[in-house]
């Protein structure tokens, strides 16, 4: 059975926290997180109008609800 190498797990870890943190600062990928965040909120926001014109849509086309004729 091999055994755990301590230093070389933590120094392979550090080096790769390292390496995260950088591609996280990296201004292309900032950037992008950005344009990606600007695009999801015009898309939330264009969705809630979708939703809103189909249901206005929806309460134009239906026909007038029928009264049944029981007064309750």
């Amino acid at each position: 059975m091999s055994r755990l190498n301590l230093a070389q797990l933590t120094l392979t870890a550090a080096q790769n926290i390292q390496t995260a943190d950088e591609v996280r600062r990296d201004p292309a990928v900032v950037k992008a997180a950005k344009q990606f965040a600007e695009d999801s909120t015009q898309a939330f926001r264009s969705g809630v109008a979708l939703a809103r014109e189909a249901q206005s849509s929806w309460r134009r086309h239906s026909p007038p609800a029928e009264r049944t004729g029981t007064d309750e």
